[in-house]
């Protein structure tokens, strides 16, 4: 029996109607029609569904759905009961207060992204999901990150990054981190001292915190490839970019800078404009950070500010 012939049925009941006749009469269709259909041996056309939707008080396209539903093939009815779910969702959303349809409406543009294994966030909405993503990861992170002063202590991603980072490493997501530095930026102690403030919090989040130079790093045709590739894919230039459980990946495709507080002067911070989220296969291969990892030629475990700053004179030294 067919789901719309219950509807058939709800209209009986509703106005008392004890036969066939007199159901095809409220209708306005004749009696064998009324019965077919009310015995689920035929589906009602548009029209007709519209009329009982009417007679029932329910939404119209409840009713078209279910007919369509009805009368699709085998392996097609699982996509009309979806598309009845996100109807029915739809139909009691409140309109108050604000937030609740505007997040309905976010839901559904995520859901109407997920064909193409691509999900693109903006604004606050992309550092926001960054923390989400951490929280589902349950095995590792390995990321890379050239904007690498966005974990400061007053920048975008500190402290509610930074403790998603946290709870993962508590609860025994092994996560490990390369900050990539510029020989411009290790020129002036206030950007050393920052990098090292970074990196001992890090540490002690229970990160695995790793560095590398950029000018030693750009020597490696591996890495130049990882940069060319990051490139054609629309990432920035400063290629920040995570992997979760070797599934899904995380990267920025542009920056911004926004002043923050009204007090005085406002705050300068760095903030993810926009950020990508895939799991297209042939993109995770080719995106992946973990191969940085075994370059250890040029890239070193952070062991605290002392071994870091012997490194670093070497680095400078390099230069000369």
């Amino acid at each position: 029996m067919s789901e719309i012939s219950g509807y058939f049925e709800a209209v009986k009941d509703r106005y008392h109607l004890t036969s066939d006749y007199t159901l095809a009469k409220k209708l306005g269709i004749a009696q064998p029609e009324a019965n077919l259909m009310r015995r689920g041996l035929k589906i009602p056309k548009p029209e007709l569904c519209i009329k009982i939707s009417k007679l029932l008080d329910k939404n119209p396209v409840e009713l078209l759905l279910i007919a369509q539903k009805d009368k699709a093939p085998p392996q097609a009815k699982e996509y009309w009961t979806l598309a009845l779910t996100a109807v029915d969702v739809m139909l009691h959303v409140p309109k108050s207060p604000k937030y609740i349809p505007r997040k309905v409406e976010a839901i559904g543009l995520e859901l109407r992204q997920l064909e193409s294994q691509t999900l693109i966030y903006e604004g606050a909405t992309a550092n926001a999901e960054a923390v989400r993503m951490m929280e589902t990861a349950e095995k590792t992170v390995d990321s890379i990150m050239e904007r690498w002063n966005i974990w400061k202590k007053g920048e975008a991603l500190y402290p509610n990054y930074l403790l998603a980072n946290q709870a993962a490493a508590r609860r025994g997501v092994r996560i490990r981190r390369i900050l990539i530095l510029t020989r411009e930026q290790m020129q002036q102690e206030t950007l050393v001292a920052d990098a090292i403030e970074v990196m001992d919090d890090q540490a002690r989040a229970g990160i695995k915190i790793f560095f590398a130079f950029r000018e030693e790093l750009e020597r490696s045709l591996a890495f130049q490839r990882f940069q060319e590739d990051y490139q054609k894919q629309g990432a920035a230039e400063d290629v920040n970019a995570a992997m979760f459980d070797a599934e899904i990946l995380i990267f920025s495709r542009t920056y911004g800078t926004v002043p923050l507080g009204m007090v005085g002067k406002p705050t300068q911070i760095t903030m993810i404009n926009e950020l990508e989220i895939t799991w297209k296969p042939d993109l995770l291969r080719d995106l992946n950070p973990d191969p940085l990892f075994d370059m250890t030629r040029y890239v070193f475990t952070y062991e605290g500010a002392k071994p870091f700053r012997s490194e670093l004179a070497r680095f400078k030294r390099s230069a000369t």
